[in-house]
């Protein structure tokens, strides 16, 4: 914070840094108080998952499986948990340190592009105010954790290009993308910004350090991925991130499949589902979902490319209230207009930005090819809306970016 302040040149910077945050962190608890959701579904396996590990050193979800959801987000719980008590309410405040990191995290991600403090002032104003972000402290989902980490990496890359020693950069990006890496698939194409990064470092450091970089970068990914393997094979008999990749995989590519979530139960695996899990345990059983989704891309390549497309327009579709909505709660349906609003209008202006002058440049071809990987993976499963929430704040970041050097260049022409 005072670097940014110094090499600004006003020290006023830090104000508004710490109000910006006070107002993140004043509607978010706000959202606490008001909101009372039912600790259910994900949010249940997860507390069950921290919670398991804190009292009897078992990683395991409410339906007793070791490897379906992905660890990261319990195992950051489990230290809270252990030092606070193993409650949803700790959980929340642990997604309230999240969420308020990330406000941090993008005004800095935003300064490193456009090294302007408006153009940061404004991510972190915009992202302490997008709804998704302030209601999604009471959820205990994964994104909360995912957010974080996706604006840590994205930090670390722009970093790296300006490093006189990638190599150390490397390595820490490593390591968050491994920690991302646990927290979520959809992480997994994130490595192509990384090799975007090492590329634009090419004419200040020869070939060996470029490989050093990627050596070490693998190493941190590695370090962190490594052991949960290890575990999961123990566990299941075969060595997987996730289980739940290949559940998703098969609703998203079956006859039954939408581009939405459907049920397992509408599919045809559906009669013999909990026969199956019974009988081929957790690996059999992703086995079995893996090869089932396989089979009909095979034989329906051109109906799996249309599905794949039409995910990855619903990907983007902005969460329109409908009337069950406003039948289950106006109050918040109504909110969810200006959610809406807010999308639209972050949307539109994200990519209308990398028009202008920051972005035109290798530090807006990361943050490019960041959002890109990011929407790519999910064409292969289903989309539902907080799939979207941790590459949300990127697009923040950019279109803060644009509207500084847009106000950054109106003021130029007024001085002269």
């Amino acid at each position: 914070m005072a670097i940014w302040a110094r090499e600004n040149g006003k020290q006023g910077w830090r104000g508004e840094f710490v109000a910006i945050l006070l107002l993140a962190a004043l509607v978010r608890v706000a959202a606490l108080v008001a909101l009372d959701d039912p600790v259910q579904s994900d949010g249940l396996a997860y507390l069950t998952m921290a919670r398991g590990l804190v009292t009897n050193g078992v990683l395991a979800d409410n339906f007793g499986q070791y490897a379906f959801y992905s660890p990261g987000y319990p195992l950051a719980l489990a230290p809270f948990f252990a030092l606070f008590g193993a409650e949803p309410g700790v959980a929340r405040g642990f997604n309230l340190l999240c969420s308020l990191a990330s406000v941090a995290l993008a005004m800095q991600v935003a300064w490193r592009i456009s090294a302007h403090h408006i153009a940061a002032a404004l991510a972190g104003l915009a992202l302490a105010l997008w709804i998704p972000s302030v209601v999604g402290v009471e959820t205990l989902q994964k994104e909360n954790l995912s957010i974080l980490l996706l604006l840590a990496f994205a930090s670390t890359l722009l970093s790296l290009t300006e490093s006189p020693r990638p190599a150390r950069r490397a390595l820490v990006a490593g390591l968050i993308y491994g920690a991302a890496l646990l927290t979520g698939g959809s992480v997994l194409l994130l490595p192509s910004a990384f090799v975007v990064a090492l590329w634009m470092t090419r004419r200040r450091t020869d070939f060996t350090i470029c490989v050093r970089s990627a050596a070490v970068f693998a190493l941190g990914a590695a370090l962190l991925i490594g052991p949960w393997l290890i575990h999961v094979n123990r566990m299941i008999g075969a060595p997987m991130l996730s289980t739940n990749s290949s559940f998703n995989l098969y609703l998203g590519n079956n006859p039954a499949a939408t581009g939405r979530f459907v049920s397992i139960a509408d599919t045809p695996l559906g009669p013999e589902w909990e026969a199956l899990r019974k009988t081929a345990g957790e690996a059999g059983t992703a086995r079995r979902l893996n090869a089932q989704a396989s089979a009909w891309i095979s034989a329906h390549p051109a109906d799996a490319v249309t599905l794949a497309v039409r995910k990855l327009g619903y990907f983007w579709e902005p969460n329109w209230p409908d009337a069950a909505d406003y039948k289950a709660n106006p109050m918040i349906a109504k909110a969810r207009l200006v959610e809406v609003a807010q999308h639209i209008l972050i949307l539109g202006m994200g990519l209308l930005a990398f028009a202008a002058r920051p972005l035109r440049s290798a530090k807006g071809a990361i943050m490019a090819t960041l959002i890109a990987s990011f929407w790519i993976v999910h064409a292969a499963a289903y989309i539902i809306v907080r799939y979207r929430d941790p590459v949300m704040p990127l697009l923040i970041i950019c279109a803060a970016t644009g509207v500084g050097a847009l106000l950054s260049a109106r003021k130029s022409v007024n001085v002269r």
